[in-house]
Order: structure tokens, then C-alpha cells, then sequence
């Protein structure tokens, strides 16, 4: 029998309750829905509630029974000034209303009114699985609340049904097995590999910030930045691993051989659901294929279980289409009141579109978002009419400038005479360090994109990476080595020759926004430079001359100024010009000074 309004009593909540009776019919709801998913239960909302209180508004519509029983629940938020969206939309993979298929037109009316009748006009409802009942319900429900629909194709999940993948000798059958053999025996080691599945808290608890930190990682080696980056993602899995594991529904998946684990999986295993959500892997095996390893053996294991799917969640990887023989569409829903606002949602989808069929529109769409973000960022530090000097000035300079850049060595008594502060420690710089300064500068763009040019010199080898740390082994200044011959100055637009053999350029020096004014660049180029020295080679690094505190820095840490190089811009047009250097006595025994810039 399907929902009578009149019979129904209707609540709306500005939280979830932490209450052991709305858990237990909440929970049991979600078994009678068409396809119940672990992101519709009350732990799942009940975590992102702990996790991004400080973001989100959490807005429960709950529709109980005369009896008392739950008949419905839309976990909902409604930030100020923003749509409302379901609560668990940049979490959860699939979202919905959560009630019985009988139910879900009447709830859908129930739950429409209920919010309008609060003020709200607009609603984006992300990953609404195309087969619910919800969405075919919406429709009818906008129209009641002379709302205007646009919906269109979110994300094609793919999933491997384990029964369509099993031949007819009743073996399993996956792709690349060769490969994934090879790929083991080349991991294994002496003492083999091994994939553990757990699920309980004290199990999983201390294995999280080595996921946290690989997956950061993982991420900068693709040239990404990660959502763990924020400590809100980290606490949300933080609180879903504590709030699961006592279900039975958490499967925290690891993949090792030793002590070393090289892949992981945070997902779960919901009724005869399993979920591929968060997975990463080791940088350094990337071409032994760990993550596809993994995969591999979380089917093995769901194939023990009758009816078993794996659900390989959001994102259209190759290598998941690879395994998948079954796919579920998720929607992404907007109601608008407004028809210009209903209009301008279609305009910006089918522009998006557009873009995205040409690959150098899409890089300069890309580009021009960073661009934006970087721009965004400084705004929000330094204000509005301090940008806008800033952005004054930096027209000005494009139309007529002269730049000057001051050329620093090293002298022979460097390395004898540079005291180092206690407490640091330079050290090569890795993928790790990379990854625990991006999560400490999670809102400092400019961080960020630095790391990501940090780990994409890494991944190429075409510089030596050096990071100072603390004595807690925190990153506080990154600094980078290479030839200097060749070496291209970007200040200048030029390159440049080096004025004696084996001279070693020291440049990208960098200071998270966090740590600037207590002395690290300095104290980490004296460092860099006495081992540049100590290896026999001559450490020389640059600074412009508008950089003040760059050159009060340098001298500070025993660098000696030589030459300078300039460059005249008039309307995007450069010229290079240089003075005559002062090379220490050493350097002019060996090669005659040479300057010059190559355009």
C-alpha cells in the first residue's frame, strides 16, 4: 500500500540525530529501496554531518507513519545563498531519496513541498541513479511546485557482475591475468604478497595516514590534486570507519609484501555489494600495475560470495572498463524556479560540452580555471584593491618593463664557513614530503600547484629535489639543482650559459605561504650549496633585483653577487643585456667568463 499524505506526519531536522531507533528504521528503510547502496544508510550521512559541519547545513526531511515508523528520508543540505543539494553529494557515489519503491512518488511531492514551503527555489541533485524510482518521480513533483527540471547524464558507473564473468567450467574469468601474474612475481619479494581485507576500527585506524599520505602522493604524480588534501575529507573517512565498522560494512583492503604496503582500497561491502571507492597505490611500482593487482584480488575474493557485484564507483578509467561487464547512469538533476536560471544551466552544460570535443580548448579552459583559482586565492590573502594594483602592475610591465636579475656564487670557503641552525635537516625530496606539505597547505593554491610542478620534475628526473624539515620532519622550504649550462631563466625568457665548467643552478625555491618570515629559504640554499660544494662543483643560484628580500636572504647565507643579466620588454617584445661578471679567483683560472642569453 502506497504512502497517504494525509496519514503521514512530517518533520524537518537541522542535523542528524545520533539516535539508536532513527539508525534502526533509517537503516532498515534502505533495505526496502530498489537498490539499496551503503551511501543511502544513516552512518554514511551521519559521517559527513561530523566531517563538514562547519560547510554544510544539514537539512532532514523524515516522513513517519501513524504508527511511528519511518516511512521516508531525504538527508538534504542547504547552505546560505546556494542550491540545495543531497547531503552526501561529494561523498557518496550514488544519492537518493531513502524510501520503499511503492513510496517514492508521494515522498517525492511530500519532500518537494515541505522545502519549498521553506523558501527554497533551487536544488541540484547530483549521482541520482538514472533506475530510481526518485528520479522518475521528480518530474511530476517539480511540476506541482512550478518548478523547471534540466537533467542530464552525471556519470556512468561500471560494475563487474561476478556471475557474467564466471566461464563454463565455472572458473572466474578476468582480463590482463598474464600481466597480473608477471606483476606479482615482480612485487613479491622473498617473502610474497599478500591482500588483507579488514574491518574493524583498531584495524584500520592505524593504516589511514599512510593511505592518506599515498593517495596525496599518488595524485601529484599525475599532475592532480587530491581530495584528501583536506582535513574534512580525511576526517569524513576518519568518522565512516569508526561508525561502520561496528556493520560489518567497511572493507579496508591493503595489498603488501613485508612490512611494505604498495596498494589500498578504502571501500565496502554491503550486502552482496562490493565497493571499489577510494583506491590508490606506490608511486615507485606504478609499472608493475599494483592498483590493477589489487583489483584483481578484491573480485577473487567477492566471487566467494553468491550474487556478488563489485561496483567499480564514479570516474570512466580505462582500466575499470577493462574489468566491467555491466554499467548504472547517475543523473544530475537541477530545479529551478527561475527560468533564466533554468536556461543559463543548460547553456553552461552544452558550452562544457562543446569544449571538451577539442583537446587544446579544454587544456586552455584548464589553464584559465587555475588561473582564475591562483587569482581567487590572492584576492581572498591580500583583499580587492590590492589585486587589482597587482593586476595594474602586471599590465604595466607587459607594455614596458626592465628587469634585472642578480647571478650569486657560492665562494670556495662556503662550505667552511655556513653555520647551520639546529633543528633542520636537508634531505632529498620525495614523493612523501611532497604529500604531507600538500595537506598542510590544502588552501594555499599557489602551494599547490607548485607541488604538482615539484612532483612532475620528480617523476622526469630532470632536476635534483631538496626539502628542509623540521625536527619533527615536517617540509618547511623546498629548493631545486641542475646544470647550469642551458638552464632556462623564465624571468629573463632566456637561456642562459654558464660562466665556468661544473656550475650547478639553484632555483624553485620554495616557502609554503604558512611558513614564510623565519629564515628557511636561506637556511636551505646554504645547505644546498655547501653539499653542491662538497661534491666539487660550484653552487650558483639568482635572484631579481626587486626581490629584496630574496637578495637580503642570499647574502645573508653567504652567497657573493657576480653579474647581472636584464631584460627590456616594450609590448611582449624582450631583450636580454648583461654586465661583466666577478668571478672568484678559482673560477677564473679555469674558463673565461661567458655571458650570454639565447632567445
Amino acid at each position: 500500500m502506497s504512502l497517504n499524505p494525509a496519514d503521514l506526519r512530517v518533520s524537518v531536522l537541522r542535523e542528524v540525530p545520533d539516535d539508536p531507533v532513527l539508525r534502526e528504521q533509517w537503516n532498515a528503510l534502505v533495505l526496502e529501496m530498489h537498490r539499496p547502496e551503503i551511501f543511502y544508510t544513516q552512518e554514511w550521512a551521519r559521517a559527513v554531518q561530523l566531517a563538514y559541519a562547519e560547510s554544510l547545513f544539514p537539512l532532514l526531511v523524515l516522513a513517519h507513519k501513524p504508527d511511528g515508523h519511518l516511512a521516508g528520508v531525504a538527508a538534504m543540505s542547504a547552505p546560505r545563498g546556494l542550491p540545495v543539494s543531497f547531503l552526501c553529494a561529494t561523498t557518496g557515489d550514488y544519492c537518493d531519496f531513502v524510501v520503499a519503491p511503492p513510496d517514492a512518488a508521494r515522498f517525492a511531492e511530500i519532500t518537494m513541498k515541505a522545502l519549498r514551503e521553506m523558501g527554497c527555489d533551487d536544488f541540484v541533485l547530483t549521482n541520482l541513479p538514472e533506475d530510481s524510482p526518485t528520479f522518475a518521480a521528480l518530474r511530476h513533483a517539480a511540476q506541482l511546485e512550478t518548478l523547471r527540471v534540466y537533467a542530464r547524464t552525471g556519470y556512468i558507473c561500471t560494475q563487474v557482475n561476478i556471475a557474467d564473468s564466471i566461464d563454463a567450467e565455472g572458473k572466474l574469468e578476468l582480463p590482463r591475468q598474464k600481466m597480473v601474474r608477471r606483476s606479482i612475481r615482480a612485487m613479491s619479494g622473498s617473502e610474497g604478497l599478500h591482500v588483507r581485507l579488514e574491518t574493524l576500527w583498531d584495524k584500520v585506524e592505524p593504516e589511514l595516514p599512510g593511505f592518506f599520505a599515498s593517495h596525496v602522493a599518488r595524485f601529484l604524480f599525475t599532475g592532480r590534486i587530491s581530495n584528501l588534501v583536506r582535513p574534512e575529507r580525511r576526517k569524513f573517512l576518519e568518522e565512516l570507519a569508526r561508525l561502520l565498522s561496528p556493520t560489518g560494512w567497511l572493507c579496508f583492503t591493503r595489498m603488501h609484501s613485508g612490512t611494505r604496503t604498495t596498494a589500498w582500497n578504502y571501500g565496502f561491502r554491503f550486502r552482496a555489494s562490493w565497493f571499489w571507492y577510494q583506491p590508490t597505490f606506490v608511486n615507485d611500482l606504478e609499472k608493475y600495475s599494483p592498483g590493477l593487482v589489487l583489483l584483481s584480488k578484491l573480485i577473487e575474493e567477492a566471487a566467494k560470495e553468491s550474487g556478488a557485484v563489485v561496483d567499480l564507483g564514479l570516474g570512466a578509467e580505462a582500466y575499470k572498463e577493462a574489468f566491467a561487464n555491466a554499467s548504472r547512469r547517475t543523473m544530475y538533476v537541477t530545479l529551478h524556479r527561475s527560468w533564466w536560471k533554468h536556461c543559463w544551466e543548460f547553456a553552461r552544460y552544452q558550452v562544457a560540452r562543446i569544449i571538451t570535443k577539442w583537446r587544446w580548448a579544454e587544456q586552455t579552459a584548464r589553464r584559465l580555471r587555475t588561473k582564475a583559482n591562483a587569482l581567487r586565492g590572492r584576492m581572498k590573502r591580500t583583499g580587492t584593491r590590492l589585486t587589482l594594483a597587482w593586476l595594474w602592475a602586471r599590465l604595466g610591465r607587459w607594455i614596458f618593463s626592465r628587469d634585472k636579475v642578480f647571478f650569486f656564487e657560492a665562494p670556495s670557503a662556503f662550505g667552511d664557513a655556513a653555520k647551520s641552525s639546529d633543528g633542520f635537516e636537508l634531505r632529498p625530496l620525495s614523493y612523501e614530503f611532497l604529500a604531507e606539505s600538500a595537506m598542510q597547505s590544502y588552501d594555499d593554491e599557489e602551494t599547490l600547484q607548485y607541488l604538482i610542478r615539484a612532483a612532475k620534475r620528480l617523476r622526469e628526473k630532470s632536476a635534483e629535489g631538496f626539502v628542509l624539515v623540521d625536527a619533527q620532519g615536517k617540509p618547511l622550504h623546498f629548493a631545486w639543482a641542475t646544470a647550469f649550462d642551458g638552464f632556462f631563466l623564465a624571468e629573463l625568457n632566456a637561456k642562459v650559459e654558464a660562466p665556468a665548467a661544473d656550475c650547478v643552478m639553484l632555483f624553485d625555491c620554495w616557502t609554503p605561504a604558512a611558513g614564510r618570515g623565519h629564515g628557511y629559504y636561506g637556511e636551505t640554499v646554504r645547505r644546498v650549496g655547501r653539499l653542491v660544494r662538497e661534491r666539487g662543483q660550484k653552487p650558483w643560484i639568482f635572484s631579481a633585483a626587486q626581490n629584496v628580500a630574496s637578495m637580503r636572504g642570499l647574502e645573508k647565507a653567504g652567497f657573493e653577487q657576480r653579474y647581472s643579466l636584464a631584460r627590456r620588454r616594450v609590448v611582449g617584445w624582450d631583450s636580454v643585456e648583461g654586465t661583466t661578471p666577478k668571478l672568484d679567483r678559482e673560477t677564473r683560472a679555469e674558463v673565461p667568463a661567458r655571458i650570454s642569453a639565447a632567445r
